[in-house]
């Protein structure tokens, strides 16, 4: 190699290195509890320019970006509240524990709650909406949502009819159906499957769940599509390693823990790990980890963009952080 090519290389790593040390995320604590004992919230929405926000106990709560908090007048059943999305541009729907189902009219504000029967025992851990009238929920024993250790009894349900009914379209007693998720780019419908250390991706095809490939030896708790054919998974191991797979590359971020999912914008890409970690990434490939100290090592499950360069996200034992992107 010549010296002028040496030159070159080390200017174009100089130049990649300053690139990927010019942001900075700066985590400011709004809310957070003790101990895993409070509430944890689990997911976050955005509605009509506030941010709704779901959690254990039937938590139901309402964020706006003037930094408010309120509670969600609903028909609290008192249990966990799971997963949220908008079944069409009036009518948000949530899963939950012990076989629940919340569907809310913005408009009307009225509250319809179905109680699936035959999963008195189980959680609804995911949804995915592929129309207003077809529905999925994926989940499995309610044991495994308040970390017990049994069999998983995995699942998905469709439903047809906007979620009054539902059927059972997979199941498999020793597979967690962590996640249900729509590719918005060919409107197929997605799920990871998590059985003795090691991920799958299936695809919904003409009824049938046929396995697409493997996705990695851990927990991937979550996919999202970026095209027709291209994914970016999350998981790895609480306590332990981070990890994000694309369909050609594997990523490990080290020290972040479990990474519990992805929220981007046109320039950012947040990822909420464990233990107040959270990965910021520029969508070149470059990642960077900072961290709160909390009171204990809770971890952050979810993020919203709240602007081009502020975001939300929320975590165990009620933590509620705000993110703020300072660009050098």
């Amino acid at each position: 190699m010549s010296l002028k090519t040496k030159i070159i290389l080390a200017a174009v790593a100089m130049v990649s290195w300053l690139k990927v040390n010019s942001q900075k995320l700066n985590i400011e604590v709004i809310q957070q509890g003790h101990s895993y004992s409070d509430s944890p919230y689990y997911d976050i929405l955005e509605v009509n320019n506030e941010f709704w926000i779901c959690g254990k106990y039937g938590t139901l709560k309402k964020y706006n970006i003037s930094g408010a908090l309120t509670n969600v007048s609903y028909p609290n059943q008192n249990l966990d509240i799971y997963k949220m999305d908008m079944l069409d541009e009036q009518t948000i729907i949530a899963s939950g524990d012990k076989g629940t189902i919340y569907k809310h009219n913005i408009i009307s504000n009225q509250w319809e709650v179905i109680k699936v029967k035959g999963y008195e025992n189980a959680c609804f851990y995911n949804l995915a909406v592929l129309t207003p009238e077809k529905i999925y929920v994926s989940g499995g024993n309610s044991k495994i949502a308040h970390s017990k250790k049994t069999v998983p009894e995995g699942f998905i349900l469709e439903s047809t009819d906007g979620g009054i009914t539902w059927k059972k379209i997979y199941s498999n007693p020793f597979k967690m159906v962590w996640c249900v998720k729509k590719n918005q780019y060919n409107n197929q419908l997605y799920a990871l499957m998590y059985t003795l250390n090691k991920t799958h991706l299936f695809n919904l095809n003409e009824g049938k769940w046929e396995k697409q490939e493997k996705i990695g030896n851990s927990i991937f708790h979550e996919i999202q599509f970026t095209s027709k054919t291209d994914y970016i998974a999350t998981g790895g191991w609480i306590g332990k390693k981070g990890r994000v797979h694309f369909n050609d590359n594997k990523l490990v971020i080290d020290h972040s823990g479990l990474i519990w999912g992805r929220v981007a914008n046109e320039k950012y890409e947040l990822y909420p790990a464990c233990n107040g970690q959270i990965i910021l990434s520029d969508k070149n490939g470059n990642h960077q980890l900072f961290g709160k100290k909390l009171n204990k090592s809770f971890s952050i499950y979810e993020a919203v963009f709240t602007s081009e360069n502020t975001a939300i996200a929320i975590g165990s034992a009620r933590t509620l952080l705000k993110l703020t992107i300072e660009e050098s």
